[in-house]
């Protein structure tokens, strides 16, 4: 008879830490525990913990034993929703700072003339333009200044700015000065968290794509940590592989993947949940 391994799916709610854990033979199980709000990890430990004796084994033999683990995560979300994410810095192509309050002059209620859009993540005081232009079809017109580059850094670290969002015009076409300019980020300021726009969401409008690379760059660091932590917890209990996270198209990618792509894990919990029902 072969051995019997697992396949985990784990998600943390406010409440309870809920986990279902699918064996070999096709059988199912379920186990809870509450949520550790302070450290969500303890949760999902005691979560796995409870799954371990319900097999009769110790949790290390038990993970060594796990063939894919799956978690849907909140982190992202209860960061956007508490709006305590990183401080973030905008670069983007000059003229183009104001995009992210101008948001296509789309409203939640367009009959309503006193609504007021939610306050941006990034204020105007951190979003600067830099001097440099490509055209629609990706050809440099204008060079990029990276003198004026590395003064916006300077002064973005003088400021306290932990995350740089960078989005420049046509970069979905021709990525090359956003590139460059997440490059002299890592140069003069190498503890900072980046997200250029061209591996974020390569698409034209720069709204939808500046916005997307800023929420990315707002929840990066406190998604990415919690991942690292994670991972390397996992590890050191026995798991043999990378865990697995779910985005919020219901599609998985590996925990290394989502500290630099957190936007895609904004709804993470909801999305697997609505993958499992149908």
């Amino acid at each position: 008879m072969e051995p019997v391994t697992y396949r985990v799916g784990i998600d943390i709610g406010g409440t309870f830490t809920d986990a279902v854990v699918i064996t070999s033979r096709g059988e199912m199980h379920i186990f809870k525990s509450p949520s550790t709000p302070a450290d969500s990890s303890v949760g999902m430990f005691n979560c796995l913990q409870k799954a371990a004796e319900a097999f009769g084994l110790e949790l290390r033999p038990f993970l060594e034993k796990v063939e894919l683990l799956v978690h849907g995560t909140t982190v992202a979300t209860n960061t956007m929703l508490q709006y305590n994410g990183a401080r973030t810095g905008l670069i983007t192509t000059k003229g183009f700072r104001d995009a992210l309050d101008m948001r296509r002059a789309h409203k939640e209620n367009i009959w309503d003339l006193s609504l007021s859009a939610p306050p941006p993540i990034i204020p105007r005081s951190l979003r600067q333009g830099v001097t440099g232009r490509l055209n629609y079809r990706g050809e440099v017109i204008t060079p990029l200044d990276e003198g004026e580059v590395r003064r916006i850094v300077s002064q973005f670290k003088e400021e306290g700015v932990q995350a740089i969002a960078v989005c420049c015009l046509f970069s979905f076409i021709n990525p090359v000065h956003e590139q460059r300019i997440r490059a002299i980020v890592q140069e003069e300021y190498p503890e900072c968290y980046v997200s250029i726009s061209s591996e974020i969401l390569p698409q034209v409008r720069e709204y939808e794509r500046g916005s997307t690379t800023a929420v990315n760059a707002y929840v990066g660091p406190v998604l990415g940590r919690y991942l690292r932590k994670l991972q390397t917890r996992l590890a050191e209990a026995g798991l043999p592989r990378e865990v697995l996270i779910t985005q919020s198209n219901g599609g998985i990618m590996s925990a290394s993947y989502g500290a630099d792509h957190g936007v895609a894990t904004l709804l993470s919990g909801p999305s697997a949940g609505a993958t499992t029902n149908s």
